[in-house]
C-alpha cells in the first residue's frame, strides 16, 4: 500500500523500524530529485500486518523507459525479502521499467539467495552502494573503542594530540568543499560539485555533520557524516597530504567518533570496503580496519525483470551506467 506522503511521517516510520537508513530517507529522495529521480514510498503488509517498508526511486530515460531502485531497500526482516520485492515488482510494472533493482542491508547467506532465485531475483553482477564495509558501535566507552584499534591507530592518534592537531565541526560549506578539492586533486578522484552538497545539507540539516582536522594555521583534512536516530554514515572526505608527520586524519576520525557517541549514535558506518584489489577503496581499507569494528557483508545488488523483454536492455548497458554512478 502507498506510505503518507508526508516527509517527516515516512522518516518517522522509517525509523520506527529500529533499521533506519539514510538511502531510504525522505531527505535522499529530495537530494537525487536533482538528477532526475522520483520516489515512491511503500509500506508493504500482508494479513499478518505490516512487514516492511520500501522507498522506490524511479528514473525514466530515452523512450519512457525507467528503471525502479530501492536503494539500501526495501527494510524487512530477511524471510519476508523475497514477498516484498515481489510486491515492488507488482507496482513498478505501472511503468515501461527495465528492471527493478534493491540492494538491502540483508546478510549474503545461501538460504536467502535460494529464496531470492525461487521468486525469480537475481544478483547482479555489479553493486551500486558498497557490498562490504566497516561498523562500529562509539556508544562503548572511549578506552573499550581505543582498545579494540590497532596499536599504530592508537599511537597515531596519540602523536596527532601531543603535536597539537585541532578539529572542529563546522557549517562553513565552501570551506569543506574546498577541501575536498584538495583531496580529490591527490587522490585522482572526482568529486560532487558545490550546489550537490547545498541540497545534501537542504535535505538533512542538522544531521549533516562536517568536521575539520587543522595543522596550525591549514586545514588538512574534513569528514561529512549523516546522522538519523542512532546510526550515522562517513559518506565524503578524506586526508589533504599535508602534515603527514602529524597523522591529522586519524585524529579527525577519532573525534569523529566520539562526536557522534555525544549524539547517541550507537552504529557508525564507514562507508564501503574494497570489492577487491584493483578497488579503489584498497589503498584506504587498510587505515579503516585499523579502528576495529566488524567487517559486513551484505547482499548486493538484486535485480528483477519487471517486463520480461525489456530486461536485457537492463542488462546491456543500464546496470553498468547505474553502477558508476554510485553516490
Amino acid at each position: 500500500m502507498p506510505a503518507p506522503e508526508g516527509a517527516r511521517e515516512w522518516d518517522a516510520l522509517v525509523e520506527a523500524t529500529g533499521r533506519p537508513h539514510l538511502l531510504q530517507s525522505s531527505g535522499w529522495a529530495r537530494l537525487k530529485e536533482a538528477t532526475g529521480w522520483i520516489a515512491e514510498r511503500y509500506v508493504l503488509e500482508d494479513d499478518r500486518g505490516r512487514r516492511g517498508l520500501a522507498q522506490l526511486l524511479v528514473r525514466r530515460g530515452a523512450g519512457g523507459l525507467a528503471v525502479a531502485y530501492a536503494s539500501r531497500g526495501p527494510i524487512c526482516e530477511p524471510a519476508d525479502l523475497p514477498a516484498a520485492i515481489g510486491a515492488l515488482r507488482t507496482v513498478a510494472a505501472r511503468h515501461r521499467t527495465l528492471a527493478l533493482i534493491c540492494d538491502p542491508e540483508q546478510p549474503d547467506d545461501p538460504t536467502l539467495r535460494a529464496a531470492l532465485a525461487e521468486a525469480g531475483v537475481s544478483r547482479s553482477s555489479v553493486f551500486v552502494q558498497p557490498r562490504r564495509t566497516l561498523l562500529l558501535d562509539p556508544s562503548r566507552e572511549p578506552d573499550e573503542l581505543l582498545a579494540a584499534m590497532r596499536r599504530k591507530t592508537r599511537q597515531y592518534i596519540r602523536k596527532a594530540e601531543r603535536e597539537g592537531v585541532a578539529t572542529e565541526e563546522t557549517t562553513d560549506l565552501e570551506r569543506f568543499h574546498r577541501i575536498l578539492r584538495i583531496v580529490g586533486e591527490r587522490d585522482r578522484f572526482a568529486i560532487h560539485d558545490l550546489g550537490y552538497f547545498r541540497t545534501l545539507r537542504d535535505a538533512f540539516g542538522e544531521r549533516m555533520h562536517l568536521l575539520v582536522a587543522r595543522v596550525g594555521d591549514e586545514d588538512a583534512g574534513t569528514l561529512l557524516v549523516v546522522r538519523i536516530a542512532d546510526r550515522a554514515w562517513e559518506l565524503f572526505g578524506g586526508w589533504s597530504g599535508a602534515h603527514a608527520e602529524s597523522r591529522p586524519f586519524y585524529l579527525l576520525k577519532w573525534r569523529s567518533l566520539l562526536r557522534m557517541r555525544q549524539l547517541g549514535v550507537r552504529r557508525y558506518d564507514m562507508w564501503g570496503l574494497a570489492e577487491g584489489p584493483e578497488d579503489a577503496l584498497a589503498g584506504v581499507e587498510n587505515f579503516k580496519l585499523g579502528f576495529g569494528g566488524e567487517i559486513v557483508e551484505w547482499i548486493g545488488l538484486l535485480e528483477t525483470p519487471v517486463v520480461r523483454p525489456l530486461f536485457p536492455l537492463w542488462q546491456l548497458g543500464a546496470r553498468r551506467r547505474l553502477a558508476a554512478a554510485r553516490l
